[in-house]
């Protein structure tokens, strides 16, 4: 297996093939992975190896260099080795599982243009949130608009983190479904619907009662787009 196959297990197995969340993760260009895994077949300068090795603490260096040895490092649980209950007196007691850190952007004021670009500056820290699947980066939410007092199980509160997936093919757009969208003004959270207006889409708030009424939103005030995969309660005791 050469190296640029194991870049690419890398992006299969942690980044669910998603190469642009790879690359945002890593710091490097998307035309760079593109470079590495696609036809070209480049190799990845000893810049982009190390970058790659930096930003994924589990994998193993050895590894990732050579192909000698288990891709990740001696000690940490894959997701076959992860047990629903680990006793102390076992051996994998207190070892780290196999959640990767995702990039978290805390603050709304920080997305001005695209969630990519937020991601990539120096005010964007990574968090580990398990159990949530195709997840490419975090955001927190703020205010209580999509509180669902409907369905608690789909509701969206103050200071929780939102899991989301980059969302590229804006020519299919999964109506009814919550997104979240970059603008000049920060990032929103919504449920997006089509709108009676051409060219722009209506986003519902689910806490209606609260006073949020839905509103039309042009389509190129939206500079990048984010599916909702996931939402992680954060309570402040």
């Amino acid at each position: 297996m050469s190296i640029n196959q194991r870049v690419q297990e890398i992006i299969d197995k942690l980044f669910s093939g998603n190469k642009r969340a790879f690359s945002v993760a890593v710091g490097i260009a998307a035309t760079v992975t593109e470079n590495i895994v696609g036809t070209r077949g480049t190799n990845p300068s000893f810049e982009v190896t190390c970058k790659i090795a930096s930003a994924i603490e589990n994998i193993n260096t050895e590894w990732l260099l050579t192909g000698k040895g288990s891709m990740f490092k001696t000690g940490i649980l894959q997701g076959n080795d992860i047990l629903n209950t680990v006793s102390e007196n076992e051996s994998s007691y207190g070892l780290i599982s196999d959640y990767s850190a995702r990039p978290f952007i805390e603050s709304a004021s920080l997305v001005k243009d695209n969630f990519s670009r937020a991601i990539s500056s120096n005010n964007c820290k990574t968090i580990i949130i398990p159990f949530i699947d195709g997840c490419d980066f975090l955001l927190r939410n703020h205010g209580d608009s999509m509180v669902n007092l409907s369905d608690l199980k789909k509701s969206i509160n103050d200071q929780d983190i939102v899991a989301c997936r980059f969302w590229e093919n804006l020519s299919h757009i999964r109506w009814g479904e919550v997104y979240a969208m970059a603008t000049k003004q920060g990032y929103i959270i919504k449920k997006v619907v089509p709108s009676d207006v051409k060219g722009k889409i209506t986003c519902i708030s689910f806490n209606g009662k609260k006073g949020y009424t839905p509103y039309d939103l042009s389509l190129s005030e939206i500079s990048d787009w984010a599916i909702v995969v996931g939402v992680a309660s954060v309570n402040v005791w």
